[in-house]
């Protein structure tokens, strides 16, 4: 599921770092642990597309051709990544949706993220349906 225009204009872009000027920028660590995970990387180009991949939206978000939510391997990726990230990270407040490239090639991204949200929230509900 692609976001519109209009969602993702008030979006955060990856790499903006952390709202004031913290050291939590977990938009960077969530890239640099995605990127590194090849399963996360063969769930991209299974999803295809050179948009953006809605994958949490407050629930994960079930994708064509997928048995569980979030695209199972990018979920179970993003909820361990966060797990064990301090808790300072994992409380950050985030407005939006939030958009993740995982290679620097052209591709599809990763979206994340309506409204007022945290980080941690992404942990409740993250098992597969």
């Amino acid at each position: 599921m692609e976001p519109g225009y209009a969602r993702l204009a008030g979006g955060a872009a990856e790499g903006a770092g952390a709202p004031g000027g913290g050291a939590c920028d977990m938009a960077a660590r969530l890239r640099a642990a995605l990127r590194r995970d090849p399963l996360v990387q063969a769930a991209m180009a299974r999803a295809g597309g050179g948009g953006s991949i809605l994958v949490w939206n407050g629930d994960w978000v079930q994708s064509d051709g997928e048995d569980g939510k979030g695209l199972a391997a990018v979920r179970e990726a993003i909820v361990w990544e966060i797990a064990f990230a301090p808790p300072a990270c994992r409380s950050r407040s985030v407005r939006g949706t939030v958009l993740l490239s995982l290679n620097d090639a052209a591709g599809p991204r990763l979206a994340m993220g309506s409204g007022a949200w945290r980080w941690s929230d992404m942990l409740r509900n993250s098992e597969a349906r």
